[in-house]
Parts: structure tokens; C-alpha cells; sequence
């Protein structure tokens, strides 16, 4: 996951992708509702509007590609992709 948005943080510039380490910051993963790993938390003007817990929207599963990611989280309004 981690290499996927990498990739996809450098080609979205109007996107702010953060990463944390959910078991340092327990606070805040409480407050996001973090309770699988890996979660994608998807926020749009301030307000949580999807969480993707684990690989479980991914047709691929685990083995999920950049494009199907960068498909979902348009889906979602996070980013705006052009198929």
C-alpha cells in the first residue's frame, strides 16, 4: 500500500496524503476510528468521508494495483483521475 501512494502522491499534487504509525499515535487513531491495519482514512474539506479498512474493497485484494487504488479513491472524491 505504502509504495502505491507514494507513487500516487507524486502525481496529485492538489492531494495531502498523510502517513502515521497507528500503534504511536493512539489518539488520533481512535479518533479516526483506525482499528485494522493497513486504513486508508479518506477526508474531504476537514470531514472523514470513507475509511478503507484493509484490502477488502480491492478486487485484487492484497495484491491491489496503483490504478485500481487511484480508481477507488476517486470514487471518493479524494483525487481526480482521468481514465
Amino acid at each position: 500500500m505504502d509504495k502505491h501512494l507514494r507513487q500516487l502522491s507524486q502525481k496529485h499534487w492538489g492531494t495531502r496524503f498523510v502517513k502515521i504509525n497507528a500503534e504511536k499515535a493512539p489518539y488520533l487513531s481512535e479518533r479516526l476510528h483506525i482499528w485494522c491495519l493497513p486504513s486508508l482514512v479518506l477526508c474531504v474539506d476537514g470531514k472523514t468521508e470513507h475509511t478503507v479498512v484493509g484490502f477488502s474493497e480491492f478486487k485484487s485484494g492484497d495484491e491491489v494495483t496503483t490504478d485500481e487504488l487511484e480508481e477507488n479513491l476517486a470514487k471518493w472524491g479524494v483525487i481526480k483521475y482521468d481514465c
